[in-house]
């Protein structure tokens, strides 16, 4: 038990390094193991395309394509769809579809199935998320220390709640001491706000 949690651990240490070359080296396993003729990967977006592959021909891809385009709705769901010796089977991460996997062979293990299932998916998932481009707020969490961030949301807080440190604090969920602190360690200059000023915001109109 303790060498197959080991070797499942090793294989997404794999996955993590390089998911589309092990989603190749799973699919070739699972090809041996269940005798198959041709087996492959499909991602489904932004439209539907080969991920991996083997004995991928033209037959198959159109197969591919008019199961997929005929049983979309049924798939999505996580159904399988399933011809003579020819399976189709969606690949789900999160509660959603993110590829099929297609298997040509006249008997499956259902359990290798599974198991194959479960890390050709995590490596598809790894490999469409290095491939999307980060956001504009992604890419400023990645290249901004954590200190900076803090710093800006510390002072767009004394800002909002014009200098009400006790407000500040307890919407940063820290103490005033704790306010007082970090304005000290920034070099942030404590800027006074007069009451009839902050007052003058909610005072009735006529």
């Amino acid at each position: 038990m303790a060498k197959a949690r080991s070797t499942e651990t090793l294989i997404r240490l794999l996955i993590a390094k390089d998911p589309r070359r092990s989603a190749e080296t799973i699919l070739e396993f699972l090809m041996l193991v269940n005798r198959a003729a041709a087996a492959a990967v499909f991602t489904v977006a932004p439209e539907l395309g080969l991920f991996v592959g083997f004995g991928v021909t033209q037959e198959v891809l159109d197969w591919t394509r008019e199961r997929w385009d005929r049983e979309r709705e049924s798939l999505v769901r996580g159904l399988f769809s399933r011809s003579d010796d020819c399976l189709l089977a969606p690949l789900m991460h999160a509660e959603r579809i993110v590829a099929l996997l297609y298997m040509k062979a006249s008997a499956l293990d259902m359990e290798s199935l599974a198991e194959a299932s479960a890390l050709i998916t995590d490596a598809v998932a790894r490999s469409t998320r290095e491939a999307a481009p980060a956001s504009p707020v992604e890419a400023y969490l990645e290249q901004t220390p954590v200190e900076e961030i803090q710093r800006r949301k510390l002072e767009l807080l004394l800002n909002r709640f014009e200098w009400n440190v006790a407000r500040v604090a307890r919407e940063m969920n820290i103490t005033r001491t704790t306010v007082y602190k970090r304005l000290a360690e920034w070099h942030i200059e404590r800027r006074r706000v007069r009451k009839d000023k902050r007052s003058s915001r909610y005072a009735p109109t006529l």
